[in-house]
C-alpha cells in the first residue's frame, strides 16, 4: 500500500466513523441506538408491526383502523413485561411525551392503549400529534429495555406515519424521550467531511 493509498484509507475511516456517529449506529459500548429517519406509513384499514432492535421479534403493533364510530389509532405491545408510558381513564390511553420526558421501569404502565380516536376517547392525546413521542419498554431476552418512537397523527384525516425511534441497548436502563437524535451540527461536520474527501482525491487525480 502506497503512502497516497495508506491516506486515503485512513480519510475514509474517519469519513464512516463521522457517519455512524451521526446516524447513532451502536457498538459494543454505545449505549443508544437511533433508526434513522424512517418516516414509515401506517395506512388505513391496517396496522404496522415494528421491530425496534432487529432481533428476530416484532416489538409492537401500531395501529390505523377504521370502525364505526371513526377513525382509531393505538397500540398493542407484543411481549411481557413490555409496556408503553400511558395512563387509565374510562380508556387505556397512551401518553403523548415530549422531548426529555422520562422512560423508565416508574413510567411504563399499559401493554394495549388508545392514541386517537375522535371524541369516542375523549382524554386521548394523539388526535393532532406533530412528532411527539411514545415511550415504551420492551424484551430483549427477557429483560426489558427502553426506547421511544416519535409519531405523527392526524386523526380526522387517518393518517398516521412513524417518524423514527431509539432505544437504550443497556437493560433496565432509562431513556428520555428523544434522546439519540443526531444535533444538526453532527450532519453537518458528516457532510462536511464527506465534502473534504472527494475534494482532497480530486485534487489528487
Amino acid at each position: 500500500m502506497t503512502r497516497h493509498e495508506s491516506t486515503d484509507h485512513r480519510l475514509l475511516a474517519y469519513s464512516l466513523a463521522a457517519g455512524a456517529a451521526a446516524l447513532g449506529v451502536s457498538d459494543a459500548s454505545a449505549g443508544i441506538v437511533y433508526s434513522g429517519p424512517q418516516d414509515i406509513e401506517v395506512f388505513q384499514f391496517g396496522g404496522q408491526q415494528l421491530n425496534l432492535d432487529g432481533d428476530a421479534y416484532d416489538d409492537i403493533l401500531l395501529k390505523n383502523y377504521v370502525f364505526g364510530g371513526g377513525n382509531y389509532q393505538g397500540l398493542y405491545v407484543n411481549f411481557y413485561p413490555g409496556k408503553v408510558n400511558g395512563f387509565i381513564s374510562g380508556f387505556a390511553y397512551a401518553s403523548a411525551l415530549s422531548a426529555g420526558d422520562p422512560i423508565n421501569a416508574g413510567t411504563v404502565s399499559v401493554f394495549q392503549a388508545s392514541m386517537a380516536y375522535g371524541t369516542n376517547n375523549p382524554n386521548a392525546e394523539f388526535n393532532n400529534a406533530d412528532g411527539a413521542f411514545i415511550g415504551i419498554g420492551f424484551p430483549i431476552a427477557g429483560v426489558n429495555h427502553f426506547g421511544w418512537i416519535r409519531v405523527t397523527i392526524d386523526n380526522a384525516a387517518g393518517r398516521f406515519i412513524i417518524n423514527d425511534w431509539a432505544y437504550e441497548d443497556q437493560p433496565g436502563v432509562g431513556i428520555a424521550a428523544g434522546a439519540g437524535i443526531p444535533e444538526p451540527s453532527a450532519l453537518g461536520l458528516l457532510a462536511a467531511g464527506a465534502l473534504g474527501l472527494a475534494g482532497y482525491r480530486g485534487r489528487r487525480a
